[in-house]
């Protein structure tokens, strides 16, 4: 269990380090001096050649079915958090989405170029993904703010997904008709580390005389090479073992993308489609596990030796924490062959350039992401205004709304 806690812990870190260097890359959709559109739409081309080694290119978002406003609240001329006094139950809960959802992507270019050849533009890209979800019920928020006020809660549906893969990518895109240009992006796709735990019972039940906790959780955990748990000596789950270390978690996907510049019909609109990552990762040794119908009961101190108290007090609570950690232990289910489908991506563009000055136009960009987890998915509506003064400046401004 300590060696999950650590690569966990590392893996946060690694995000975390990347963080300030980030770009949201959808933000220069339009822009004809970018390098990396045709990660997003794989018909555009650069205007020249490039090349691109390490932080050419990162991307993150964030995506969530609460805010701020529904943590903090403005009391006089102070912000509390929704834990306070001053912020009714009724308040707060009912704000509160039935299954508050957290989710968060990422994804870092470390080599990339492209050129033209065979009369149209090649690309090839090696990257680096990493998405992570979680789900809380709103019945956990409830228990948060309400504590005592009621004796029983039964929260289910705790959710923590993640996913992580490297990609090589070749990328062609031409021209096969005037002003209609379609590109494709062929990806491998090699597994690193995939997790799913679901605590699908947890159930607290509390009143002046007794305490009760019962829960169920199941989890699958996955690597970019061979691997099985190590057990205790309770045949829970401690940590993990490695084998052979060649690969064994791959996958292929595809990237489709058409640009069709309208001049002919409508002088200075240009309108662009593209469906990214249509693909999968097979996990050849996925591990399986799940809780033991545990429990936890505390019907308060047993009998109390007043000439030995610190040392009864203590006992009393070494047990219920024992109690607690088996909570947390996993029964090893053996491994599997896993499928995950890829987080598919759909981007619609309309842009026009004004009459009056051909550097400046306006556009707008639709996204949607058709992810298998729920917390993962999203769409996007964002307005630009863009100019290109020279070849060498270029500028915009945009806005969105999801």
């Amino acid at each position: 269990m300590k060696n999950i806690k650590y690569l966990l812990v590392a893996f946060v870190l690694f995000v975390c380090s990347h963080a300030a260097f980030a770009q949201t890359s959808v933000s220069s959709y339009f822009l004809d001096g970018a390098f990396h559109n045709n990660r997003l739409n794989p018909a555009m081309k650069a205007e020249r050649g490039f090349f691109s080694l390490t932080m050419g290119n990162v991307g993150i978002r964030t995506k969530s079915n609460f805010g701020i406003s529904d943590i903090l609240y403005p009391r006089g001329n102070e912000l509390t958090t929704f834990m306070s006094g001053d912020v009714s139950a009724d308040e707060f809960l009912g704000r509160m989405p039935d299954a508050a959802t957290l989710g968060f992507n990422f994804d870092e270019s470390l080599l990339s170029f492209g050129f033209r050849a065979f009369g149209g533009y090649a690309t090839f890209d090696l990257s680096l993904h990493s998405s992570m979800s979680i789900s809380l019920p709103k019945g956990l928020f409830e228990f948060a703010k309400r504590g005592f006020q009621k004796n029983v809660y039964d929260v289910a549906g705790i959710n923590f997904n993640t996913m992580n893969y490297a990609s090589a990518s070749l990328g062609y895109s031409h021209e096969v008709y005037k002003g209609l240009r379609v590109g494709a992006n062929l990806k491998y796709l090699m597994g690193l580390a995939h997790a799913n735990i679901t605590i699908d019972k947890l159930r607290m039940e509390m009143n002046d005389e007794h305490w009760l906790v019962e829960s169920h959780a199941q989890a699958q955990a996955g690597f970019f090479c061979e691997s099985k748990a190590t057990l205790d000596e309770n045949g829970a789950i401690d940590g993990i073992e490695f084998g052979n270390m060649a690969p064994s978690a791959s996958g292929f996907a595809v990237d489709l993308g058409v640009v069709y510049d309208m001049n002919e019909f409508v002088p200075g609109l240009t309108l662009s489609a593209s469906v990214l990552d249509l693909g999968f990762i097979n996990w050849k040794h996925m591990m399986k596990g799940q809780s033991t119908d545990a429990k936890v009961e505390f019907d308060g101190f047993g009998t109390v030796d007043p000439d030995n108290m610190d040392a009864t007090v203590d006992d009393e609570f070494e047990k219920l924490g024992e109690d607690a950690e088996k909570l947390m232990d996993f029964a090893y289910n053996g491994t599997e062959s896993m499928k995950t489908n890829m987080n598919t991506t759909m981007y619609l563009g309309a842009e026009y350039n004004m009459p009056f000055y051909k550097p400046l136009s306006v556009a707008v960009l639709y996204g949607h992401c058709f992810a298998p987890i729920e917390s993962n998915r999203w769409y996007d509506v964002r307005g630009f205004v863009n100019i290109s003064p020279l070849k060498w400046l270029e500028a915009w401004v945009n806005f969105g709304y999801s």
